[in-house]
């Protein structure tokens, strides 16, 4: 017998015991018995009552639901957001009313910087080497940390996310995010 011979035999010799086993299956099947559910642990349950003097309806709590679906709730806040970005340096004591104002008035100037983009020009281990590019008006400055800008703006640091800036007059850092809004140009 050659190989050929050997697979067909022992091809129908596997599908004769599967169809031997199927059909003894088949025949020894009984549907299975159907019994009605009882209760085998547990409290027994009651029959319903006739009356319903036990039924109470409670107003108060309908009310209160209601109440409570018609309230309105405030917008919740962003927990994903960023910190302010304004932080004032607690080294120097403020003074109330002058030192305030004059801070107001650093925010806001500070505030009309965009931060644009993050130019890296090193290998990694040359941080120095990062820069970031800034507007203020129509005015663009391509910078890196410890650079000038108008006189009294230091860059602090620049990150891809951020850079601080530091007023030298007032101590007051500002951090600028990285804007998602595309700059147009005024008329």
């Amino acid at each position: 017998m050659d190989t050929r011979r050997k697979k067909i035999v022992a091809l129908v010799a596997l599908g004769a015991v599967w169809s031997g086993l199927l059909l003894w299956q088949w025949t020894g099947w009984e549907e299975p018995v159907r019994v009605p559910l009882t209760n085998v642990s547990g409290l027994a349950a009651s029959p319903a009552r006739a009356g319903t003097d036990n039924l109470h309806v409670q107003l108060n709590l309908l009310a209160d639901a209601r109440t409570q679906r018609e309230m309105v709730f405030a917008t919740p806040r962003n927990i994903f957001a960023l910190p302010s970005a304004v932080t004032v340096n607690a080294s120097r004591p403020l003074e109330v009313d002058d030192t305030a104002l004059r801070q107001q008035a650093v925010a806001t100037d500070l505030a009309q910087f965009h931060y644009l983009g993050f130019v890296r020009t090193g290998e990694e281990w040359q941080k120095k080497q990062n820069m970031a590019v800034l507007t203020k008006n129509d005015d663009l400055h391509v910078v890196k940390a410890g650079q000038t800008i108008d006189k009294h703006v230091v860059v602090k640091t620049i990150t891809q996310e951020s850079v601080t800036l530091l007023d030298r007059d007032s101590h007051l850092e500002y951090t600028v995010l990285l804007s998602e809004e595309p700059q147009t140009p005024a008329p």
